[in-house]
C-alpha cells in the first residue's frame, strides 16, 4: 500500500475501552493520534447515544491534542454553546440538521475550525453552496450512529468529485468503514483525514494483542 504519513489520523473515541478511559487517552497520545474524533448524539438526529459533553469534557482535561465535536443532533443551536465552552478546536455540524450555514459562520466566529458533515444519501449539489464557508468537509461513508456498518458505495462518486475540485481550499475528511485500505487509496486520491474505528483495527476485534503505536505506526507506512 502507498505510504500516507502526510494523512491525518483521528481516533474515535466512542469506540475507546470507557472503563479505562484515561489509560486510553493516554495511550492514543502516546501513539501520536493527530486528532480526537468525538461524537456527540441526541438520539434523535441518529438512533443511539454516544459521547455528552460530560464525556467531551473529561477528554479534554485528559490531552492537549485536538479535539473535534462531531455534532449528530437534531438541534446544534443547543449543543453548540457546549461545544465552545469546552473548546473544541473543530466542530462538524450536520448537512441535516438544517440552517448550516448559519452555523457555520456561528462556528468561525468563536475561533474554532467549521467543520460541515454530510451523510451517505445526500448529494454534492445540496450542498456545494456551502463550500466557501468550510474548514473541513466530513463525509459519512456508512449510515451514522453505530460503530462497525457497512461502507456505502455510492459515497465513492462523491469522494472522487471533491477530490478533483482545483483550488479547493477546505480539507476532506472520511468517517466510517475505514479500513487500511480504504485509507491508502483514497489518501493516494487527495483525501486529507481519516476517522479511524473498528474498521481500521483501532478499536474492536481487528485490534487483536497490537498496541495503538503499532497500529497507528502500520496505518502511516502501509
Amino acid at each position: 500500500m502507498k505510504q500516507i504519513s502526510k494523512a491525518i489520523l483521528s481516533p474515535s473515541i466512542m469506540c475507546a475501552d470507557f472503563g479505562n478511559l484515561a489509560a486510553e487517552v493516554a495511550a492514543l497520545d502516546a501513539a501520536k493520534a493527530d486528532v480526537f474524533h468525538m461524537d456527540i448524539m441526541d438520539g434523535e438526529f441518529v438512533l443511539n447515544f454516544a459521547l455528552s459533553w460530560h464525556d467531551f469534557a473529561a477528554v479534554r482535561a485528559m490531552t492537549d491534542k485536538p479535539l473535534d465535536a462531531h455534532l449528530m443532533v437534531k438541534n446544534p443551536a443547543v449543543h453548540l454553546p457546549y461545544a465552545f465552552k469546552y473548546r473544541a478546536d473543530i466542530i462538524y455540524v450536520h448537512y441535516e440538521s438544517g440552517n448550516a450555514a448559519n452555523y457555520l459562520y456561528e462556528i468561525r466566529d468563536s475561533g474554532a475550525i467549521a467543520g460541515l458533515a454530510v451523510n451517505p444519501n445526500t448529494n454534492l449539489a445540496d450542498f456545494q453552496t456551502l463550500l466557501p464557508l468550510v474548514d473541513k468537509l466530513l463525509l459519512m461513508r456508512v449510515h451514522p450512529g453505530f460503530a462497525g456498518r457497512p461502507a456505502v458505495s455510492e459515497v465513492e462518486d462523491k469522494i472522487h468529485q471533491l477530490t478533483q475540485i482545483k483550488g479547493r481550499k477546505f480539507k476532506i475528511v472520511l468517517d466510517g468503514a475505514v479500513s487500511p485500505e480504504a485509507i491508502a487509496k483514497w489518501s493516494a486520491k487527495g483525501v486529507d483525514e481519516f476517522v479511524l474505528g473498528t474498521a481500521s483495527g483501532m478499536f474492536g476485534p481487528k485490534r487483536g494483542a497490537r498496541s495503538y503505536v503499532e497500529i497507528m505506526r502500520h496505518l502511516r507506512d502501509k
